[in-house]
């Protein structure tokens, strides 16, 4: 048994996301695991937590409990995670921290000094970060490469990817494709899955389900100025649909979750969402597991989730989205062929897997003998 302590920013209103819930389950159940998150947040009871009000408050704790592995989740590159890892270091604790990471993170020169500036002090701090961290965790392949960049992290870095809640098994098909979005972001290319969408209906009939957090909740866009390119890119999005009049065919159904979401997953034809990044792209693995082919964007770290032409399609041209989406709605035999390899490439994705690796790094790091090989 192993004293883990885990430095969680935020437990947040929206709740933590699901595969760091099952990650502390496994630590708490085969630990002793405590973690920290800020007094304002709301944790969730099963866990052991402390609430801190300050850095200080977690320096003090690390300090107190000495804990053999400190895991940090969502602070990397920030000033205070250099002091969490500079403490650790001086205490002998073994530190990882899950990256979860999609800038370049080299420095440019701006035409504005104190940009410039900037760049280069985060630049320092991830470097630093870098060097004084005992394992940087990353979802895939795609981090690995982006903080090698900076430094030569490769040799220290473990890939360990999101595990899949959903149950790995399909549904008999219904003739729609499946969508996530927002509105305050234009990241998911919501436009752009439009468009391509009433080019797809001039051949072929079928519906767009959009799932999202459109009417509730932290993405819903008031009446107020904080929120100004949320409203101006949903006015975008509805004038989109009006002039494509595609109105009747494209359906928002807000957040859907649990067996709901799997549900809209293991009926649906295609899901396609052509992403402009992803640190990891849960909703890939999620439509694997319901055998559903996609069609997304060959960029960030979905290419390295989706299999291009065994898992689904990746086209970085609207053109190429279209062809794809019509050869998956009218060759049968390829249909069924990808829905098979999506549900061969779930399993390893299942969580009971993932937690192995967890299991592995935890015990190399106590044991000293973890020697930084990759996934």
């Amino acid at each position: 048994m192993a004293r883990i302590l885990v430095i969680q920013k935020d437990w947040g209103a929206q709740g933590v996301p699901s595969y760091q819930v099952n990650l502390f389950r496994y630590l708490t159940r085969v630990h002793e695991c405590l973690i920290i998150t800020r007094e304002n947040s709301v944790p969730i009871t099963e866990f052991k937590t402390v609430a801190a009000k300050s850095v200080s408050d977690i320096l003090k704790t690390i300090i107190k409990i000495k804990p053999d592995v400190l895991l940090i989740f969502h602070y990397f590159g920030s000033p205070s995670t250099l002091l969490f890892v500079l403490v650790s270091k001086l205490l002998k604790i073994k530190s990882v921290i899950v990256t979860d990471f999609t800038e370049t993170g080299l420095p440019r020169i701006h035409k504005s000094p104190l940009k410039t500036i900037r760049d280069f002090l985060r630049y320092i701090l991830f470097v630093s970060q870098l060097i004084l961290m005992d394992v940087p965790v990353c979802f895939t392949e795609y981090e690995v490469k982006i903080l090698s960049k900076m430094y030569p992290a490769k040799a220290k870095c473990k890939i360990i990817p999101i595990g899949n809640s959903f149950d790995i098994g399909t549904s008999k098909k219904e003739n729609y494709i499946l969508t996530v979005s927002r509105w305050w972001s234009d990241r998911k290319n919501l436009h752009t899955i439009l468009k391509v969408f009433s080019e797809v209906l001039k051949e072929r009939k079928c519906k767009i389900i959009v799932v999202g957090k459109f009417f509730e909740g932290k993405y819903y866009i008031p009446d107020d100025n904080r929120w100004e390119s949320g409203k101006e890119y949903r006015k975008k999005i509805m004038k989109l649909i009006e002039d494509l009049n595609i109105k009747n065919y494209v359906e928002f159904v807000g957040v859907k979750t649990g067996k709901d979401l799997q549900k809209l997953f293991r009926k649906a034809k295609i899901f396609y969402l052509p992403s402009k990044n992803e640190t990891f792209g849960m909703v890939y693995i999620e439509a694997m597991a319901s055998g559903t082919p996609i069609v997304a964007m060959k960029n960030s770290a979905v290419q390295y989730i989706v299999k291009d032409g065994v898992t689904g399609f990746l086209r970085n041209n609207e053109e190429g989205q279209k062809e794809a989406i019509l050869k998956l709605l009218t060759d049968e035999k390829l249909y069924k062929e990808m829905q098979k390899n999506c549900l061969k490439e779930a399993e390893k994705y299942r969580w009971e897997n993932v937690i192995k690796k967890w299991e592995r790094l935890i015990e190399e790091l106590v044991e000293g003998k973890y020697e930084g090989k990759g996934g």
